[in-house]
């Protein structure tokens, strides 16, 4: 079974219980700022529970949320239209938005390079002429570097033990948790480390310019080892 369909419910939220919606007021502010509020509406691709989503939407956008895990999109739901659906297969006309947006590490989940390039040709296909295709990815540099190989901790009553690892241009992580008088779960993490200039590459094979690449969730720009590696690119037609 692939592993986001196991692993994106309860204890997803309580293991990065960290993200909140402080991060994401600053990195919606940050795209919109560049992008202005799109005319058609825009898809929060891999919206999880929703806390770009909501950002959206204060901030003006008509904002739908799209998601393969019934638990987070449950809370995504409660602020506005939501659907639940893979992304791979998304339930909408070609040139449906004026924006879509994968925020946090939505793009590069799949087992194969083929996959994840025809997921980016999904994405791009619900993107009008005009609109703009935004991915926030992992730096590969910076994963490299700052990779961390194992580590232990007590949160919220859980015991955790992490342990990351990278192979074949992807980074894993096996997340091991156990609560006092349980056995233990295990779960699986595997994004692949997409270098900026293959995914640009094939975003300009499939009509798509590039506007601006984020290196940080206040919108500063990109370079190599930055925190995030997050692309914006405008539809040419």
């Amino acid at each position: 079974m692939e592993w986001f369909r196991q692993w994106f419910g309860p204890l997803y939220e309580e293991i990065y219980v960290h993200r909140d919606p402080a991060e994401a007021r600053v990195q919606v502010d940050a795209l919109l700022a560049l992008t202005g509020i799109p005319a058609l509406p825009v898809l929060d691709a891999g919206c999880g529970a929703g806390r770009h989503l909501s950002v959206l939407r204060e901030r003006g956008c008509r904002a739908m949320g799209m998601d393969l895990s019934a638990h987070l999109l449950s809370q995504a739901i409660l602020s506005g239209p939501s659907v639940l659906a893979d992304l791979r297969a998304p339930p909408f006309r070609s040139g449906s938005f004026g924006m879509v947006a994968a925020f946090f590490t939505v793009f590069g989940y799949l087992e194969r390079r083929e996959d994840d390039l025809a997921l980016l040709s999904a994405l791009t296909e619900l993107v009008a002429p005009g609109g703009t295709l935004y991915l926030d990815l992992p730096d590969p540099l910076q994963v490299r570097t700052s990779l961390i190989p194992r580590d232990e901790k007590m949160l919220s009553g859980l015991h955790v033990v992490q342990e990351r690892w990278i192979e074949d241009g992807q980074v894993f992580k096996s997340i091991r948790v156990q609560r006092d008088g349980e056995d233990a779960q295990l779960y699986l993490e595997r994004v692949r480390l997409w270098e900026f200039e293959d995914i640009d590459a094939e975003a300009t094979r499939r009509g798509l310019a590039r506007v601006a690449c984020f290196g940080h969730a206040d919108g500063r720009e990109w370079t190599p080892g930055s925190p995030r590696m997050a692309c914006l690119w405008r539809k040419t037609a």
